[in-house]
Order: C-alpha cells, then sequence, then structure tokens
C-alpha cells in the first residue's frame, strides 16, 4: 500500500518529482520520501520496460522543470553565482554544499561540492547500488537538455569511495548585457505559478527564524 501511494505521488509530481513549491517547502524527511519515490518508480519501469527506456520515460517533462527550477537561478547570473544562491534550499534536505567559481578564457563553470548524500543509504533497500544514476546523472542530462551549449559532468562520487560528490557545470559565459536581459525572467517563472506567493513568503519567514536562532 505504501508503495502505491508513493508511485502515484510521483506520477501527479511529474518524472522530474520536484516543482519550485515542493523545493520551498522541502526538509530532510520530505526529501528522503521524494528519493524513495524515485527509487519505487524506476523499479517499477524497469521491469515493465528496460532501463533505457524507463530512463527516458524518467526523463520526460524532467528538462521542463529543470529549465524553471535551475533557470530562477542562473538565468541572470553566473553559474556559481545562482548555485550558491540555492544553498539555503538545499541545506533543509540534508545537503551541505560548496560552490567554487571555477570560469576562465570565456566560459562560465562552477564546481558543485556535496558532502553529504541523503540518497547513499537507501538505494540499496530498493535493490539499486548507486544512487547516481536515477538522481544525480538524471538531474545532470536533465540539465544538458534543458540550457544548449550546457556540459555537466560528476567527477567524484562517494557511491564509489570517494569523499565527496563533485559535480562539473559550464557554459559558454554570457555577457552583461545578456546576463541584464534575463533578469526579468528569474522572477517571471516562479511568480506564474498562482498560489506561490504565500509559499514564497512563509519560505522567507522559515529562513529569518533560522538565522536568528543562530
Amino acid at each position: 500500500m505504501v508503495e502505491q501511494v508513493a508511485e502515484k505521488t510521483v506520477e501527479k509530481v511529474g518524472a522530474g518529482d520536484l516543482r519550485m513549491e515542493d523545493v520551498l517547502t522541502m526538509d530532510a524527511s520530505k526529501a528522503m520520501n521524494l528519493f524513495r519515490n524515485r527509487f519505487i518508480r524506476y523499479k517499477k519501469m524497469v521491469e515493465e520496460m528496460g532501463d533505457a527506456a524507463a530512463y527516458e520515460k524518467m526523463l520526460e517533462k524532467y528538462p521542463e522543470q529543470q529549465k524553471a527550477l535551475m533557470g530562477a537561478f542562473i538565468d541572470n547570473a553566473t553559474i556559481a553565482e545562482g548555485f550558491k544562491k540555492s544553498i539555503p534550499l538545499l541545506r533543509p534536505m540534508g545537503f551541505i554544499t560548496e560552490i567554487f567559481d571555477i570560469s576562465q578564457n570565456g566560459t562560465d563553470a562552477a564546481l558543485e561540492i556535496q558532502r553529504v548524500c541523503p540518497a547513499l543509504s537507501i538505494s540499496k533497500e530498493y535493490g539499486f547500488e548507486y544512487p547516481c544514476r536515477i538522481l544525480c546523472e538524471m538531474e545532470q542530462e536533465a540539465a544538458r537538455r534543458a540550457f544548449p551549449g550546457m556540459k555537466a559532468t560528476l567527477l567524484s562520487r562517494q557511491a564509489d569511495g570517494d569523499c565527496v560528490c563533485v559535480f562539473k557545470y559550464e557554459r559558454p559565459a554570457q555577457s552583461a548585457a545578456e546576463l541584464a536581459k534575463n533578469t526579468p525572467s528569474m522572477f517571471t517563472q516562479i511568480l506564474e505559478l498562482v498560489g506561490l506567493i504565500p509559499t514564497l513568503l512563509g519560505a522567507g519567514i522559515k529562513m529569518l527564524k533560522m538565522r536568528f536562532s543562530k
């Protein structure tokens, strides 16, 4: 029964799983449920249609979601600047993240260091030796499809015994004029979601409480 409910939940939110309102209200418990739902759904789909077809099916709506979610942070900023802004949203999910700007020679590039992989401890429960293909590799493939010219590479994996997970993202550098031109899209894609404003306000209040409680 639990697995059936999880499958329906994942189908409802789409193959990419995450919506902006999900991200803004995410915590460690919800993140673990999200990972479990992904494993359950992927395992079921592999049994029905094989690994390659299941992978593509899971990716079906993911680029569109990645375009909206990631684009909100990097459309009007460098990759490093945008990713740094997303850290407060990742922290409640259990991720400990560091971002390094490695841009040079006309390339906008960043390294994303993840010190904790929350999904690693539960992937084996669902028959997966590594969570990487179903989570991180799929996220990077969605980014490549969502942003033409984007390169995304997984350089280091805790699942392989490495001490951290390291992701590299790069794309052609944008000029100051191009960045300024993209500025409105950061907000329009978010604010067009009807009913999201109360969630944004709630998230802001939550972040302020976390800041002053330290």
